[in-house]
């Protein structure tokens, strides 16, 4: 194998590429970038996989003899990074040894033979639709999907095309977040995809990119010019009905608030709301025109409110909730948001383009007074002891 290639288009190809390929497989191969280039047409492919998600993606070079190795992706990008010139030489001289030339600098690299390498097949989709928008939508549902394996289909993010819009799910079974966007595409198409394979997708786009997508098979396949990337499916079959389960919401408290306000003061209870090495809840109180939020606990007490347009104040006791869980939810919000509670604490925060339900959490056990009063009590008697111990020495 030899090529010559445009080392910083050779750079950014295998950056994209290495957000595929694992850094501490057991299985070296899989750490590696399948490097294949043909004399003939000039093409140079670079694949990566994980059996989760797939990338090849193509560039063009002056190659003078085909050949394909396994380079440790993230060696790739550091030579290509570190290199001098505008032009780097890759030579294979020997099997599994790789001589790459930049400027004034040599590397010798030890790689894995191409037949080695688990190569997936990439199909590129002959019906497909047009989406936009994927680092948005990737930000504004993968924190809400489930973490639990035993839950295939909470784990991914339901992708609905229909009526020129883009209507995207994700649910833990805690929490759920639905989100709509206008689209372009007037043809139907549903996907599941996983939220771990979204993720990677928008590390290595831009909201702007635009993307063919098809579901073929066992894979939800996504094209991007010379970039094809393929994300396994988890499930398939039925996801859980959001729409149903928000539409039973009969809300009994509501307010309209900045959602910066409220992530602000979030950042600030949730300090104490994490200390002593586990998550205590939040207690949330609408009332007098502004929204309390406060957490005690053994090690801190904190309390703070931000202005709120009320039209139905909860009870002076209010609700519990997980701290980390709206933290996260109000990190992706902007603009005002519109808080519904219902009877039971079941909450809905809703914006032009989202609709978020969180389930409530059981509120923190009171310590009885009879504990208090042994507590007390050994205390007591403890500092008796010492009195007895000092006066006997």
């Amino acid at each position: 194998m030899i090529l010559e290639v445009n080392r910083l288009t050779m750079l950014e190809i295998a950056k994209c590429v290495a957000k595929v390929a694992p850094s501490n497989s057991p299985v070296d191969v899989l750490n590696g970038i399948l490097v294949e280039c043909s004399e003939d047409t000039g093409e140079v492919y670079l694949t990566a996989t994980n059996h989760e998600v797939s990338i090849q993606q193509k560039m063009y070079a002056s190659v003078k003899e085909s050949g394909a190795m396994v380079i440790n992706a993230h060696l790739l990008v550091d030579m290509m990074a570190r290199l001098e010139g505008e032009f780097v030489t890759l030579t294979a001289d020997k099997p599994q040894l790789l001589k790459v030339t930049g400027g004034n600098c040599v590397f010798h690299v030890k790689c894995l033979p191409s037949k080695s390498y688990p190569k997936p097949i990439m199909p590129f989709p002959e019906e497909s639709v047009i989406m936009t928008n994927i680092c948005s939508l990737s930000k504004r549902t993968t924190f809400a999907v489930s973490a639990d394996e035993t839950k295939p289909a909470l784990q991914c993010v339901q992708i609905k095309l229909k009526n020129n819009a883009v209507h995207a799910t994700a649910c833990d079974g805690m929490r759920m977040m639905l989100i709509k966007d206008s689209s372009e595409s007037q043809v139907e198409r549903e996907f599941l995809i996983p939220g771990r394979s979204l993720q990677i997708l928008a590390s290595i786009s831009k909201d702007d990119d635009v993307f063919e997508v098809s579901d073929i098979g066992n894979e939800v396949v996504f094209v991007r010019g010379d970039m094809i990337f393929t994300a396994r499916k988890l499930a398939t079959g039925g996801y859980i009905d959001t729409a149903a389960v928000i539409g039973k919401m009969k809300p009994s408290y509501t307010a309209v608030t900045d959602s910066s306000k409220m992530k602000e003061v979030l950042e600030l209870i949730s300090v104490g709301a994490k200390l002593g090495g586990k998550r205590h809840p939040i207690n949330l109180v609408m009332s007098n025109g502004e929204i309390s939020l406060s957490c005690n606990n053994d090690y801190s007490e904190s309390t703070s409110a931000f202005p709120a347009y009320i039209t139905q104040e909860t009870p002076e006791t209010g609700f519990y909730y997980d701290v980390s869980a709206l933290l996260k939810l109000f990190q992706v919000l902007s603009g005002k948001v519109k808080l519904e509670i219902d009877a039971k604490g079941f909450m809905l925060a809703k914006t032009k383009s989202e609709a978020y339900f969180q389930a409530p959490v059981n509120p923190p056990a009171k310590k009885s007074e009879d504990a208090k009063q042994d507590k007390g009590q050994k205390r007591a008697k403890g500092a008796k002891d010492v009195k007895e111990t000092k006066k006997a020495a």
